[in-house]
């Protein structure tokens, strides 16, 4: 079991859900991730996400995914500032725009509810897993403004009663231990998901720094082929011109919050959207000209990614 500093808010003794923070900025990463679509005859996604406690999870176990259908409809995926350095060796990496602010994310498609990088069999294509993924089936939300919940799906497939699973079923685990403290396991992605949570405020305080300084513009990019072009809008990169423009004094604030690394890797990361079009090429039947749609926030302060 992990020693926890004073601020993760674990309370478990209590029965209270598991409760992790957003990071250190001021301003927290108002995404929550959107429940996965449902997959005929593999694991099934559901919409309804519970948060763990031992009140609720004590008698249930849960396994880990053997495909990843559930990231199916997943077109974009919201990604952490140091998780850029892995994420971006197999994915683009871009920007969009949510009311005044801007979001860090993966590119894994450019439909909406169409994820090009895992395959009808649920294999995943790229080289990495994004962070956001690695937990599953706990999936953080938003809880206010200093925190995330940890939360499961309420009737996944990957969740099932204790009585449910047979005795030498090594691979269904428990949630929490006899002492209602949460099992070694379960810890293990607890602790990635707190890991993740600062990174994805790291993220946003980086591009609130680009937003500043006006370095994000619209990113053209066209798919589909030439007979029938797909132009894809609501997609942002770095604008190398403005970058270049900077002074000295600009550069270094750049730097001391990570913008600078940002942009690099964000940039670079654009030598993966011609692999990308060329597998949704292989996929489509019928190009058109597609306006994405990245969500709404509601009246809580949280972005709802439900029609992604």
């Amino acid at each position: 079991m992990s020693n926890f500093p004073p601020w993760f808010s674990v309370q478990q003794q209590s029965g209270s859900d598991v409760t992790l923070p957003c990071g250190n900025g001021t301003e927290p990463n108002r995404s929550i991730m959107k429940p996965p679509p449902h997959q005929s005859g593999m694991e099934k996604p559901v919409s309804k996400l519970i948060p763990i406690s031992p009140q609720t999870h004590s008698d249930f176990r849960w396994r880990r995914p053997s495909n990843f259908l559930f990231t199916g409809k997943d077109h974009l995926i919201p990604l952490g500032l140091r998780e850029m350095n892995n994420a971006t060796l197999g994915l683009p990496a871009g920007f969009i725009r949510l009311q005044d602010k801007f979001l860090l994310v993966g590119i894994q498609g450019f439909r909406n509810g169409e994820n090009l990088v895992v395959d009808e069999n649920g294999k995943w294509l790229a080289v990495h897993l994004p962070d956001g993924y690695q937990g599953y089936p706990l999936r953080m939300i938003r809880l206010d403004q200093e925190r995330y919940q940890v939360c499961v799906e309420e009737e996944s497939e990957l969740v099932k009663p204790k009585e449910a699973v047979p005795d030498d079923a090594a691979e269904w685990r428990p949630f929490f231990d006899d002492e209602g403290k949460l099992a070694d396991p379960v810890s293990h992605l607890v602790n990635q998901m707190q890991k993740h949570a600062a990174d994805l405020g790291a993220a946003e305080r980086a591009t609130a720094r680009l937003a500043e300084l006006e370095l994000i513009k619209e990113w053209e990019i066209t798919a589909g082929d030439e007979k029938s072009p797909l132009q894809v809008k609501g997609l942002y990169t770095v604008d190398q011109a403005r970058l270049a423009q900077l002074d000295g004094d600009s550069l270094v604030s750049l730097r001391d919050c990570g913008a600078l690394y940002l942009i690099y890797v964000q940039l670079l990361s654009g030598f993966h959207m011609s692999g990308l079009i060329r597998i949704g090429q292989r996929r489509w039947k019928k190009p058109e000209e597609v306006e994405l749609d990245f969500g709404e926030i509601d009246d809580t302060g949280n972005i709802s990614f439900d029609n992604l």
